[in-house]
């Protein structure tokens, strides 16, 4: 990899983390929860629509995995430091 490449990863890898935050705090804000479990349990329950809030739910999920795989990302950039 070349060393403007490599410059390149973290700020990237910054980029999409508050990127991604910020589209999971939309849509958790949204729905008015702060876990995207609630949103399940707000259609499970009935207090939800199931049009869109299940997508909205789905998407929660997966952004907030990303961030996980994310975060791990940039723990491993820094200990390489």
């Amino acid at each position: 990899m070349s060393a403007v490449k490599s410059a390149l990863v973290p700020i990237i890898i910054i980029k999409e983390i508050f990127d991604q935050k910020r589209e999971l705090e939309r849509i958790l804000s949204k729905h008015q929860v702060n876990e995207p479990e609630e949103i399940e349990k707000g259609i499970e329950e009935g207090k939800l629509p199931e049009h869109p809030s299940y997508e909205d739910y789905l998407s929660a999920l997966a952004l907030r995995n990303n961030l996980e795989e994310l975060k791990k990302l940039a723990r491993d950039l820094i200990r390489e430091i």
